[in-house]
């Protein structure tokens, strides 16, 4: 019987060598091919994460930045904390009364404590938190009524008291002792103040004021502060626990230009997010955002 060839049922070593070779070339090909796209994808995620994080951070303060009492934004030497009064109604006062109404109730400038009606239909806003005087609303554990907010002085230390027409220093804003939607009338107290109503407001407006709020930058943080007392300088942080706004924060930079008799005050904010991808390079992206705030008392 003659012997069966088996040359073919095998590999030589070489050829063994050679396909390892191959796929290996092959499979370093590929992987450089779809690391690439793939090394893409994971930054693009990442920097899609920081932007709508920076973006929802800067819609929450431009909102609230449009309740801000006018002349009541200040911002920090360092630019890294912006406070403001919230405001949650507003309204104008009767400055006379009506003739031959026995009804009508203007409001007194010249005493502490007096009631007035509103001007108009005014529905009076059910979360009004009412005291008895105005170390409450100071305290920032009651709404204030503010009348007339023009910022002057910046520094309270700068003009005696009762003078002066910023809010921040307490002279110009009273406690709301009551508020009766049905009649529109409105009773105030700013007796513990010491002092009458600096002046009026040419426009017979009036603004209720909830909640002082800070925006603070610190470390690589954005935080908001709301429900503490006013105070007549810029408390930073404030004495209360913060709300989480935004983490990575790499740099922020806030400023406040004064409005004018013919533009409004402009708001400049300025966030930074940096994040670190796998590769360890840090990424960082940039939002900048302008608000145009009221400034009319």
């Amino acid at each position: 019987m003659r012997p069966v060839a088996r040359g073919g049922l095998g590999f030589t070593l070489v050829e063994l060598v050679a396909v390892l070779t191959l796929s290996s070339i092959l499979g370093l090909v590929v992987w450089r091919n779809l690391s690439l796209p793939m090394r893409a994808f994971v930054d693009v995620k990442q920097r899609t994460a920081m932007v709508a994080t920076a973006r929802l951070a800067l819609a929450r303060m431009r909102r609230e930045l449009t309740l801000a009492l006018p002349n009541s934004v200040r911002v920090s030497s360092d630019g890294l904390a912006l406070e403001m009064l919230k405001t949650s109604a507003s309204g104008r006062y009767r400055a006379d009364v009506v003739p031959g109404d026995a009804t009508s109730d203007s409001l007194n400038l010249s005493v502490t404590s007096d009631s007035f009606q509103t001007l108009g239909a005014w529905t009076i806003p059910t979360s009004v938190r009412t005291s008895a005087d105005v170390t409450a609303c100071l305290a920032g554990s009651a709404d204030c009524l503010v009348i007339y907010n023009t910022g002057n002085p910046s520094s309270c230390a700068a003009q005696p008291a009762g003078t002066r027409t910023n809010a921040w220093c307490g002279d110009n804003l009273a406690g709301i002792v009551s508020a009766v939607s049905a009649t529109g009338v409105i009773s105030v107290n700013r007796a513990a103040a010491g002092t009458v109503w600096p002046t009026g407001s040419p426009e017979q407006r009036f603004f209720v004021v909830d909640t002082a709020v800070s925006f603070v930058c610190s470390g690589t943080s954005l935080s908001r502060y709301s429900g503490y007392a006013l105070a007549n300088t810029q408390p930073i942080p404030p004495s209360v626990s913060g709300n989480l706004l935004a983490t990575g924060v790499a740099a922020c930079a806030f400023s406040y230009q004064t409005g004018s008799a013919t533009r409004a005050g402009l708001v400049n904010l300025s966030l930074t997010l940096s994040l670190t991808n796998p590769d360890g390079v840090a990424e960082k992206v940039t939002l900048f955002d302008q608000v145009h705030v009221p400034n009319s008392p």
